[in-house]
């Protein structure tokens, strides 16, 4: 089995019960990587030494990269399923 036919059978939803669920656990994880990311500010703006600010600021870089990365596979998700959906009413 390829990665391709891995991507297509186990991550890509098939139907809107698995999409929703995908949908509802990026949003979760959304949620706690926001949280945890407010209090990096708050750590980073409140350290004393510059070392700890700068671990701080990176693990807090690194926290937006992978917020916006969650944010853009949610959205590739909703289109995925619209998209095979219109096509699959096409083919009907």
């Amino acid at each position: 089995m390829g990665l391709r036919e891995f991507v297509l059978k186990w991550i890509l939803p098939s139907d809107e019960a698995s999409l929703t669920t995908w949908l509802v656990i990026i949003e979760l994880f959304n949620i706690v990587l926001s949280i945890f990311m407010l209090a990096l500010v708050v750590l980073t703006l409140v350290a004393d030494e510059l070392l700890w600010s700068i671990k701080f600021g990176v693990v807090l870089i690194m926290c937006a990269i992978g917020l916006s990365t969650l944010n853009i596979m949610q959205y590739l998700l909703a289109i995925e399923f619209n998209t095979r959906r219109r096509i699959l009413k096409r083919k009907r």
